[in-house]
């Protein structure tokens, strides 16, 4: 039997990076749908800041 801590563990998720002026990477939130992932980020984007926004595949647990 799965214990519950264990369902989706390898279900991939998409990740929204902020990327500062010294090429770090942040992550900032875990989605499970890519279009809402890039959504997002478009939206940072949109704001004009210095900062690059990457959204990442990963494999692991969404956020709720």
């Amino acid at each position: 039997m799965t214990r519950s801590t264990e369902i989706g563990k390898d279900r991939p998720c998409w990740v929204l990076y902020r990327i500062d002026d010294n090429g770090n990477e942040v992550e900032m939130r875990r989605f499970a749908a890519r279009a809402e992932a890039e959504e997002v980020m478009r939206t940072y984007e949109a704001r004009g800041h210095k900062q690059a926004y990457l959204v990442r595949e990963e494999h692991g647990t969404p956020a709720p």
